[in-house]
């Protein structure tokens, strides 16, 4: 199972970035619904024994729930040219990503004694921690940040990855590059549009 999970994340994670690279939103809705299931099979053709898909799951690892909900968006928006994820709820999100970034990946480098890494195996104080931010989260309507972790925290227990840390299902390196690049873009935008 846990090999499954993997690729079909890494399947819609290929089939969100060539959907937006290939901007198949601008063509008609026919064509729209003949790119992505191709690309799809194409994913799915073996070279060299095993289907792209295995080869890019190969390079990224699994993906998080954060950036199988971003992906999502993207082809769902890309397919039918309506957006399903709100502003405030993506910027939310990425503004999420972009702290448990800054919080995990640094110290997790051993730049300290502390391993804020390990807090993702069973840590009480971590699925506290992660419960206060999922119910002021819900409390402030971001239903996509409470879905996100509410997913994660199912697939952890359920066991979809081979990974037995928390940390693995609420993010992962492209998403927090993703994730800091947006917020940093924002908050630069947001200074030299205040100096104006």
């Amino acid at each position: 199972m846990t090999s499954a999970f993997g690729l079909a994340g890494c399947l819609l994670l290929c089939v969100a970035v060539l959907a937006t690279v290939l901007r198949i939103d601008r063509f008609p809705v026919r064509i729209r619904h003949a790119v992505l299931p191709v690309a799809v099979v194409v994913l799915f053709v073996p070279v060299g024994g095993l289907p792209l898909a295995a080869y890019v799951r190969g390079a990224t690892g699994d993906l998080s729930m954060p950036t199988l909900a971003l992906a999502g968006g993207a082809v769902f928006f890309r397919l039918t040219g309506r957006t399903v994820i709100e502003p405030r709820e993506a910027r939310a999100l990425l503004w999420a990503v972009a702290a448990a970034a800054l919080f995990l990946y640094p110290f997790a480098l051993g730049w300290t004694p502390f391993d804020p890494y390990a807090l993702g195996y069973a840590s009480i104080a971590f699925v506290t921690v992660l419960l206060a931010v999922t119910l002021a989260a819900w409390r402030a309507g971001l239903k996509l940040l409470v879905l996100v972790v509410l997913a994660g925290g199912l697939a952890y227990l359920a066991g979809a990855y081979e990974s037995r840390n928390l940390w693995d299902y609420l993010i992962d390196p492209l998403v927090a590059l993703y994730a800091l690049g947006r917020s940093a873009s924002a908050a630069l935008g947001s200074v030299a549009s205040a100096r104006r």
